[in-house]
């Protein structure tokens, strides 16, 4: 049986970091990383490139804060779109540079992790074929949101003549994107409109896009730049002054409090803040054409962009997406499959289409494929009664109202929303029963487009936890409990038409919440050189560059204090 210190399961943005920061504060440590996959980049492993795959983020905003994404290397300039084999090969390096490459084993598939009477962790793994088990005293999950393809199935697949496959799969049948002459996307996020494009523009496929009714519509797919000053997306969403006019609990952790409780709470706050969100989106509507044209329309979003978090896209095409619509090259139809027969897909809205290709743009299964082994049921969760945490959930939910008035008048959704709780982690990361044992981590489970500065700051603040040298934490277990309640709760409020019921979701409570992981360690939050740059000018990650080296010498000062 191999021993290790620590063990990280993934080996994307969040697992790489992970790995990174701890080899930079624990040299000595005897660290794994295992990646179920043939290569590096979780998302961007190479196994997932499909044609015209780029990054949301435009350069700038989407690299590590210690390891700048050199032009001279990669080839990519300010105000472009990253590649994702740019990506890819960006995150290879990365850990080749950091010491994680010659720590980590491809092809490993963890099935089972059990909890020893001492505290340590033994996994079952599979690695390139071989079982084996792995002991570690302390765990990090990285697994991430996008692991599990959810592929659903129809009445009368088996007869089918075409591919079927889901989106994950497209780098495998890349081909396709040439050949298929008559295409079958299902979804209406950014990946369903990533697949359309590509079939539409590598080949001659005539593609038809199907966006069920009773979903939750077409995804908002923003310019990359916005408002009459040309500012870019992710920007505006790191902005710290404009983060005040989207409610948050962890809000005032930015050190701008006050300000935020009058644009949530005050009449004349509450006024200008809604206007300031209808602008968002009559820009976009506006822009797209949306309500100029019938088959444009069919792509305008259900709902205000208030109510959707991180699941927002970037229109990062070559070409305008919508031009392909207006040509009838990219078709919308608002209809489920009801069966399949022969190359024909039936439709619910009685159409029936012809199809040699489907790809289910359908999103991911949230559960892990891992089982827990010597932890009780609960113990990924609340370690409290039933009647407990319903009294705390209620107690949760009038503290958000009350604190955030402008989130009483939920949207009416044309589905039913989930009754199964969401992740219920503090700081979204350490199940609470597990907090004072300090061995269990996960760490990018949180959907967000501020990928790389969460990476971070996660991982830094995994260790520190690791270590018992946060400088801010619980006093007791019940602190521990009624603010998780709090901050998952709230995302049930925050995002209906996001993930919030399910998973933490970011938009512009990315930077406070930064904020607050910083602020546990004692290491500064503001980065700007002055107070107007600090609330006008975006962070970006290389503001955050060096920060475990700053909270090594805050943690030998607290040391040497005590």
């Amino acid at each position: 049986m191999d021993t290790y210190d620590v063990v990280i399961i993934g080996a994307g943005w969040f697992g790489l970091s992970a790995a990174k920061t701890r080899l930079e504060i624990h040299p000595e440590e005897k660290l794994l990383v295992l990646e179920s996959a043939s290569s590096f980049g979780g998302s961007w492993s190479a196994d997932r490139l499909y044609p015209g795959l780029k990054s949301n983020n435009f350069w700038g905003s989407y690299e590590h804060p210690d390891f700048p994404m050199l032009e001279e290397v990669y080839g990519v300039k300010h105000g472009q779109h990253i590649p994702a084999a740019v990506l890819h090969q960006y995150l290879t390096d990365f850990a080749k540079r950091f010491g994680v490459y010659e720590r980590t084993k491809l092809n490993a598939f963890v099935r089972h992790a059990k909890q020893m009477p001492d505290g340590t962790w033994e996994l079952s793994a599979e690695i390139s074929g071989a079982k084996t088990v792995i002991r570690t005293a302390k765990l990090i999950i990285a697994t991430g949101l996008t692991s599990q393809p959810n592929l659903p199935t129809y009445a009368g697949e088996e007869s089918f003549t075409g591919l079927k496959f889901h989106a994950k799969s497209f780098c495998e049948h890349g081909e396709t994107a040439k050949s298929a002459k008559r295409v079958v996307i299902v979804g209406c996020g950014k990946s369903a409109y990533d697949c359309a494009y590509a079939f539409a523009t590598e080949g001659d496929a005539q593609v038809d896009l199907l966006i069920r009714p009773s979903g939750q519509g077409p995804v908002w797919l923003v310019p990359g730049h916005v408002t009459p000053f040309r500012r870019m997306m992710e920007e505006l969403l790191h902005t710290r002054c404009l983060t005040w006019f989207s409610p948050t609990p962890w809000g005032a952790e930015d050190g701008y409090g006050v300000a935020r409780e009058w644009l949530q709470k005050n009449g004349l706050g509450r006024l200008i803040t809604a206007n300031w969100w209808a602008n968002m989106n009559n820009e976009v509507i506006e822009t797209h054409g949306f309500d100029t044209d019938p088959e444009l329309f069919k792509f305008k979003p259900w709902q205000p962009a208030f109510w959707t978090g991180s699941g927002v896209g970037i229109h990062n095409f070559d070409s305008s997406l919508w031009d392909l619509v207006k040509k009838g090259r990219i078709r919308a139809h608002i209809a489920d499959i009801d069966k399949l027969d022969g190359s024909q897909v039936f439709l619910s809205n009685g159409k029936v289409l012809e199809a040699d290709v489907i790809c289910c743009a359908t999103g991911w299964r949230k559960e892990s494929t891992m089982t827990f082994e010597g932890v009780e049921l609960e113990g990924l969760g609340l370690p409290i009664p039933a009647e407990e945490q319903a009294r705390l959930r209620k107690e949760a939910d009038e503290e958000v109202l009350e604190r955030f008035p402008i989130l009483r008048n939920q949207p009416v959704l044309r589905y039913e929303r989930t009754k199964s709780e969401p992740l219920r982690y503090y700081r979204f990361m350490v199940p609470p029963s597990h907090f004072n044992r300090r061995n269990l981590a996960f760490a990018g489970m949180v959907s967000t487009t501020s990928t790389a500065s969460f990476a971070n700051a996660q991982a830094l603040w995994i260790s520190a936890y690791f270590d018992g040298k946060l400088s801010r934490e619980p006093k007791s277990q019940d602190e521990v409990v009624k603010e998780v309640l709090l901050h998952t709760q709230f995302g049930k409020w925050r995002y209906p038409c996001g993930y919030g019921d399910s998973l933490p979701d970011f938009a512009f409570d990315a930077l406070p919440y930064v904020d607050m992981l910083l602020n546990d360690l004692g290491i500064k939050n503001h980065r700007k050189g002055t107070t107007m740059a600090e609330l006008v000018e975006p962070y970006k990650p290389r503001d955050y560059k060096g920060i475990t080296q700053e909270w090594l010498g805050v943690a030998d000062k607290c040391q040497l204090a005590n």
